[in-house]
Order: C-alpha cells, then sequence, then structure tokens
C-alpha cells in the first residue's frame, strides 16, 4: 500500500515506470554491448520498467531478454509509418492495406508487446502549430488497429495536431504519444474512452537550445501550450503516463525521466497524480518492489525483489592519485569504450560533485563523486 502523500517524511511507492523510450543513444541506435549500461541507468534510478517505443533494428526485442531479472521490457520492437514520411529510423514503412496487415503479422511474430504506429510527423520550430509530414488515411489506421486486435496487440500511436489525434483515437488506440497541439474537445473524447496519453514534454524543451533564438521561442511557447493541456487532461480524468523519448538527442536514459517528473509539477498536478502517472501497479509493493522517496522524487532507498539497492559505486584509486574522467567512465562500465566515454563527457552528460564536466581528461582525485546517466561513483 502506498504510503500516505501528506506526510513530509519519505513515501513507500511502487517502482517508477517510463512509458515511452527507445534502445536508443543521443538519437543513433544502441548494439548489443551497450544494452548493460542503459539497463543499470535505469535501475539506478528506481525505474523497473519501460516501454520501448521501436527502432528500425528491432534490439528492444534483445533488450527483452537481456533486462528481464531487473527491468521489465515491453517493447514494439519495430514502428510502423507511411512511406515516404517521417518515421524511417523507428521502423518499416508500407503503403496500402496489403502491406500492412503483412506488417503487422511479421511484428506480432517477431514477439512484440504492442503495435506502434507513426500516425503524424513531428514539431516543427519554424512555424508555431506546425508538424512535418506524415501518418495514414482514417481507413488505414482502422485496418492497422484490427489487424493488430487479432494478434492480441493494442496499437498506441505517435500523434502530433488535434486531427492526428482524433483520428487515433477513432481508430481504436490505447494511448496516444507526444500529442502535441490536441485540443480540449479531443482530450474529453480519451478520457471518455480511457485512453491514455503520454506527452514526452521534456525531450522537447530540452532541445530548444539547438535552435536559433527566433526557433527557440516557437518551441517555448510550444511547451508552454503543452503544460496547458496536461493541465487541463488532468483536471477532466485523462490517463496520464509519465514517459522519456530517451535516447533521442538531448534526452539521457534515467535521468531525465525526473526532468519529466518535474515538468508534471510545473503544469500544477499534485503529488498523487504525478506518482500515479509514474508508477507501475501497486501490487508491486506487495512483491518487494518499491522506492523509498521524498516528496521532491529524490529516491532515499530502492528495493527489488525485498533486497535494498545500491545507492553508490565506490572506485579506488589505490597508490594513484588521480584518475582520468574519460578512463574512469570506462572502467566502472558506464560507457563501453573510450571513444564513447568522450562522446558523452563533451555531450554534457557527465557530472562530476554535481556539476557538469567537459574535459575528458579531468584528474578525478579522492572524495570526488562522478555521475552519469543517473549512475554515481564515488573515488577513494
Amino acid at each position: 500500500m502506498i504510503d500516505d502523500l501528506s506526510s513530509s517524511a519519505a513515501i513507500k511507492i511502487p517502482p517508477f515506470r517510463d512509458a515511452h523510450m527507445h534502445f536508443m543513444l543521443y538519437g543513433r541506435p544502441l548494439t548489443r554491448s551497450e544494452l548493460p549500461v542503459i539497463k543499470d541507468a535505469y535501475v539506478k534510478r528506481g525505474i523497473f520498467s519501460v516501454n520501448d517505443m521501436g527502432h528500425r533494428n528491432g534490439i528492444g526485442l534483445q533488450a527483452k531478454a537481456l533486462f528481464h531479472a531487473d527491468v521489465e521490457v515491453r517493447s514494439a520492437g519495430y514502428a510502423l509509418y507511411k512511406k515516404g514520411t517521417y518515421g524511417s529510423f523507428l521502423g518499416k514503412g508500407v503503403s496500402g492495406v496489403s502491406e500492412i496487415r503483412k506488417a503487422v503479422h511479421e511484428i506480432a511474430d517477431s514477439g512484440a508487446d504492442f503495435l506502434k504506429v507513426i500516425n503524424s510527423g513531428i514539431v516543427s520550430a519554424q512555424k508555431a502549430g506546425l508538424v512535418t509530414d506524415g501518418g495514414f488515411s482514417q481507413e488505414e489506421l482502422h485496418v492497422l488497429n484490427e489487424t493488430a486486435r487479432s494478434r492480441n496487440l493494442h496499437m498506441v500511436c505517435h500523434a502530433n495536431s488535434d486531427a492526428a489525434v482524433r483520428d487515433a483515437v477513432d481508430a481504436g488506440a490505447v494511448s496516444i504519444e507526444h500529442g502535441y497541439f490536441v485540443s480540449r474537445d479531443t482530450l474529453h473524447r480519451m478520457a471518455e474512452a480511457r485512453i491514455a496519453w503520454i506527452p514526452t514534454i521534456f525531450a522537447l524543451q530540452s532541445l530548444a537550445v539547438l535552435y536559433p533564438p527566433d526557433e527557440q521561442v516557437i518551441i517555448e511557447k510550444t511547451v508552454e501550450g503543452h503544460l496547458s493541456s496536461l493541465s487541463y487532461a488532468a483536471s477532466i480524468g485523462v490517463i496520464l503516463r509519465v514517459g522519456t523519448d530517451s535516447g533521442s538527442k538531448g534526452t539521457a536514459h534515467g535521468s531525465s525521466f525526473f526532468d519529466e517528473l518535474q515538468l508534471f509539477r510545473k503544469a500544477g498536478l499534485p503529488l498523487e497524480q504525478i506518482i500515479s502517472a509514474a508508477c507501475m501497479d501497486e501490487s508491486e509493493i506487495a512483491r518487494g518492489n518499491f522506492l523509498m522517496v521524498t516528496r521532491d522524487f529524490t529516491i532515499e532507498t530502492a528495493f527489488k525483489n525485498g533486497i535494498i539497492g545500491e545507492k553508490m559505486k565506490e572506485f579506488i584509486l589505490g597508490s594513484s592519485e588521480y584518475i582520468e574522467l574519460n578512463h574512469l567512465l570506462k572502467i566502472m562500465g558506464f560507457c563501453y569504450s573510450g571513444g564513447m566515454a568522450k562522446a558523452v563527457i563533451a555531450e554534457g552528460l557527465v557530472k562530476v560533485d554535481g556539476e557538469v564536466e567537459l574535459r575528458k581528461r579531468c584528474k578525478i582525485r579522492k572524495g570526488r563523486v562522478v555521475e552519469f546517466e543517473g549512475c554515481k561513483v564515488l573515488v577513494n
């Protein structure tokens, strides 16, 4: 049972679930050898369940077997998109009813847990409210859903623009991924039909710095509008889920989950509603899987199968005075190679004593704490 959320002390909650992620790293596909590092990033953050939204190499299906003892992975395997439009890096392009049916059966045969459909493009920074090309006709969406249901798969839809969201709702999607520019009328339809919404706010917000100033303003206003829609959705009872779109550029596995939680809070959602959106089922607590967190979502202790989670790793310098940062990341298993270590440092994704460190050969001495993807190491 979840503890009293009105208490100022740490509260017991089910483990976190990232309801929208990809097995990518800063926009590029992961290799199998990199998967253990990603798994650790989730475990260290108390995230014991993830929904993989697919990649054209289907690596999420491999991750299911590799992660199963520590993190529950539900995978789409490959997403389906309309040929000639957005989505080529996420899965398989289809056109026409026969190709759609064939592709859905192939995905079901591969062992996917659900069908991911890309029913629009992405948010554009060139003009307010603009979405790039993508998506299916209403007839094609119904065929996608009917074929999926015939294989006991639910359909989830990537959809931006009110029209794309509405079409996905009408076709029988069980969740809307992203959902930028959704109208209040469509949100009411989602609430009535018990269709979940995963708004993925931080993924767009984090990209703003990559754009010129005039386009940054458009991104910022788009995020503000999305937060307003999230607030309204919460007020009318839309089912909400926390998903990060992690794996995309600027959105790190594990740590970005807490950035998304803070945006849910910024939208004005009460703690109880945020916890509900962020966590696995309450029954996990009875199985010995739970977190002790403070009201700002800081994890004090994580339990898996009743066993206390390790809060911080330790590296012993021995007779050495220091270790270079890039070498430490590789030795601790945070990065599979020196090249990867240098890349993540250059991306600004590594912190030393709580501050971003961009020097690849920074000398890490006794007493310093290095953090990457939610994993921490104390140097002694």
